[in-house]
Order: structure tokens, then sequence, then C-alpha cells
């Protein structure tokens, strides 16, 4: 739902900042770019990831860092810092993340780094279709989890709408609003 379209603040991460500066557990936003960065410390690990939650571009800077994920505090979505992974909804999307270099007791952020597809390694008998009823948040989250997870089979939305699955509650708070028509 996010374009990661964010205001650019903080310090140049590509020049560099004292490891010492930031602490355990910290988290620091800033850019690589014209890309908004967060660079968050766990133990004697750096990550580099997206600063804006893909739900609703929430600020991750102000979010949780809760072992190696960092949790959004808008709506509660979850990110692996390791992978960029979107490991709970609401996100459907991951984060972008950034290869980071320790060098002379400075964290350097460097190039952005692919996007991983991580896929289960446990051999499976997957069904040839499955059936989801319902096409809001829930069952549009499960259909891009079996996409995500490797299910190549059919998937099929039974819901009244005739709309595809959008964010029902987000829709009816901006309307009520006042700000969606």
């Amino acid at each position: 739902m996010s374009d990661q379209n964010t205001v650019l603040s903080g310090p140049d991460l590509t020049l560099g900042i004292p490891a010492e500066s930031l602490t355990d557990g910290a988290m620091l936003p800033g850019h690589v770019g014209e890309d908004a960065v967060l660079l968050a410390r766990k133990g004697d690990e750096f990550f580099a990831v997206g600063a804006t939650c893909t739900h609703y571009s929430g600020p991750l800077a102000d979010g949780l860092l809760v072992g190696d994920t960092i949790r959004c505090p808008w709506h509660h979505a979850c990110f692996s810092l390791r992978t960029g992974a979107a490991v709970r909804p609401p996100a459907l999307n991951d984060l972008p993340r950034w290869r980071v270099e320790l060098l002379d007791g400075q964290v350097l952020v460097r190039e952005k780094l692919p996007h991983l597809q991580l896929r289960s390694t446990i051999p499976r008998r997957d069904p040839v279709s499955i059936v989801i009823l319902g096409a809001g948040a829930a069952g549009n989250s499960a259909a891009e989890t079996l996409r995500r997870e490797g299910f190549e089979g059919r998937v099929t939305m039974v819901d009244s709408d005739a709309d595809a699955p959008y964010d029902r509650p987000n829709l009816s708070k901006d309307y009520l609003a006042g700000s969606a028509p």
C-alpha cells in the first residue's frame, strides 16, 4: 500500500557513523541517496532496511525492535531486519535492504541488496487448488502468503464484492473522516 515516498531525514549513511554512537537495540533514521533508510543495531550486528512501513508508510524508527525484527508503530506490521521480509500482517510487501560494512569503527551503508525470494525447503504435497472465502485484508493476506511460500496452484477468492481485494478498514475510516468519496 506504500509507495515509499518519504521525506529524507537524518544522516547520509553512506558517509558512515561511529559504531559506538548506535547502542545495542537502537535505531537511526537516515538516507542512502534518495532512499529513506533505517539503521538498526542488535548486539554486534548492524542492519539497514527501508525506513517506511510498506503497509501505510508508518515511520519504522518510531517502532519497536524485537529480536531481529522491527514492528511498525501504526498497525504493528513486522519485518525481519535480516531479510526485509514482511513476517506478520498487515504488511504484504517486504522492505528493501542495504549492505552494511563496519570499517575502522565506522558503520557504512553501501549498495541496495537484491530482493530475497524465500521459500520453504521442506518438501510438501500441495493441493491443486485452494479456495479462500472472503477478499478483505485477511483473505488478501492469505493469498499473498500462499504465493510467498511457493504455492503454485490455483487460488480462488470468493466474496460478495465485485471488486478486487482492498483494505476495507482503511476505506471506511477515510470515508467516515470525509477524505474518501
